[in-house]
């Protein structure tokens, strides 16, 4: 994310992505969709609400998962996620979503 010029932090469950998005706008969430506690469906499901209190409830969320199939893809969107990007991680496809994401939200 440095090397693409986005600055970022770095959170280890669904509880603290929620948590700092009550208390900090962002321009995107790269959401694991496997974390323990609450996962990245629940996460991204929660800030969606409109009872989810984050500062942003249309915050571009970017599914990161080792899941590649497009039903994986399909329950990624329908719990309000923006996109999908497989893992490992390509920095380029990385670059292009988050270029079209940030970019019609900015």
């Amino acid at each position: 994310l440095q090397k693409l010029g986005y600055d970022h932090d770095v959170v280890a469950t669904g509880d603290a992505a929620v948590a700092a998005l009550r208390r900090r706008r962002y321009a995107a969430v790269l959401m694991d969709v496997q974390m323990p506690g609450m996962d990245g469906l629940e996460a991204a499901r929660l800030i969606r609400h409109p009872d989810g209190g984050v500062l942003d409830p249309a915050v571009p969320i970017i599914a990161m998962t080792a899941h590649a199939l497009a039903s994986d893809r399909e329950r990624c969107l329908a719990a309000g996620m923006d996109d999908h990007v497989t893992k490992p991680v390509e920095s380029e496809n990385l670059a292009e979503v988050l270029t079209r994401l940030v970019a019609v939200n900015a």
